[in-house]
């Protein structure tokens, strides 16, 4: 068995898949505080957090999964990780990813993500909550598993998870989760549950722009510029009004929709319930949705306020996007990592002890950026089969995400 890098005599291309291992894997997580007593650690904290890693990317979707993958492919993981006991048991990859602390894991997330961004123009950043449906035990009395997620569109990554506490909301979740990302020139889209004044303050202060949703958690602020935009809609925009517009057509799915989109300076309206406290608040915006179907035709307003200039073309292009975050992170976990599926199944008892629900999502989440930035063609769930059978194709996706 190996005991580390040194006993072992590796080829030429067995040198390179460790250095790529170390570059990536072995870097972001040796740094990692054992939770575990010292009598009895019979493998290595770092091991065992790489062999799960490895195991999620190649389509493991729990404790024993992770285990049968390490006992598959022990051979080669004995090239580059400290295993003088062989592979852990599922028991203790349960055990383990139960009792250590989320913001461990997450560190080495936000280290391995960071580096990443880092040479990236990071423009937009989505957030936005979801529910392990499945993740809920009501014998232990655990209630489902609520994160919300940071999602950068244009690069396919997801940039930080923060966990909603059981008795809270997204309410306290999102400040947490700014805090831990860089703002400088980005623009945050939220739904109407960010729409706060402190949470715009947190994103002008951080040197970045907002796009925040308007519905009922800001009554009086909503109703005031529903109406000021449906009086003026009505006049056919007959004034003197200065505003920005612009018109996109789509069709698809049987159907044909059409969003009008129209921005206005703050100027242009009458004060606002309480404007001053709208850290940078610009502009106001109106999305009119006409949805056409063989049978019906229905139509829908969304209004939105923003720290952007009165630019309706860009707030068209933003606005849209949002909802990259349901469709390429939340149904991927859905459809490809089957999150529910998994969290109703009667083995899964042991990802919800703890914190490993919250972990094991954690070590998903950045599965999903891996296999997304590794450039091949193929589709995620091909990737992932892919990795499982071949281990260059593995180191392929490492290297694909790991910076010199």
């Amino acid at each position: 068995m190996a005991k580390g890098f040194g006993p072992l005599i590796l080829n030429p291309k067995q040198e390179r898949e460790t250095k790529v291992l170390r570059k990536s894997v072995l870097k972001h997580f040796q740094h990692l505080e054992d939770p575990r007593a010292d009598r009895g650690r019979n493998h290595s904290l770092v091991s065992i957090i790489a062999i799960a890693i490895l195991a999620v990317l190649a389509g493991a979707d729990g404790f024993k999964s992770i285990e049968a993958y390490g006992m598959a492919k022990q051979s080669w993981l004995e090239t580059f990780l400290e295993l003088p006991y062989g592979i852990p048991s599922h028991d203790t990859f349960g055990r383990v990813l139960g009792i250590l602390e989320p913001e461990q894991l997450k560190s080495g997330f936000l280290a391995w993500i960071g580096e990443i961004t880092e040479k990236l123009n990071i423009e937009l950043i989505h957030i936005d909550g979801k529910t392990a449906k499945g993740s809920y035990d009501r014998e232990e009395k655990l209630k489902a598993l609520h994160t919300v997620s940071a999602y950068c569109s244009e690069h396919c990554l997801v940039l930080a998870q923060e966990k909603v506490n059981s008795k809270s909301n997204e309410i306290t979740a999102v400040p947490l989760l700014l805090k831990l990302l860089n703002l400088k020139g980005a623009i945050v889209t939220l739904d109407a549950m960010g729409t706060q004044t402190e949470i715009a303050k947190q994103i002008i202060e951080g040197g970045g722009d907002y796009i925040l949703a308007l519905k009922g958690n800001q009554a009086h602020l909503s109703q005031q510029v529903k109406g000021w935009f449906e009086q003026i809609v009505a006049q056919n925009w007959s004034t003197s009004i200065e505003y920005s517009y612009c018109e996109k057509v789509e069709s698809g799915h049987h159907r044909i929709e059409t969003r009008q989109i129209w921005t206005v300076p703050v100027s242009q309206l009458p004060p606002l319930h309480r404007q001053n406290l709208w850290s940078g608040l610009t502009t106001v915006v109106m999305i009119r949705s006409t949805r056409q179907l063989w049978n019906k035709t229905t139509t829908e307003d969304r209004f939105f306020i923003s720290s952007l200039s009165d630019n309706a073309e860009k707030h068209a292009q933003v606005i849209r996007s949002h909802w990259s975050i349901e469709n390429s992170l939340h149904w991927v976990l859905d459809v490809t990592f089957n999150v529910d599926e998994v969290a109703r199944r009667v083995d899964a008892s042991q990802i919800r002890l703890g914190y490993g629900a919250e972990n094991f999502g954690l070590l998903r989440r950045l599965s999903l950026n891996l296999l997304k930035r590794e450039p091949s063609k193929m589709s995620l769930n091909m990737k992932r089969y892919t990795a499982g059978l071949n281990n260059d194709f593995m180191v392929k996706i490492l290297a694909a995400s790991s910076v010199d």
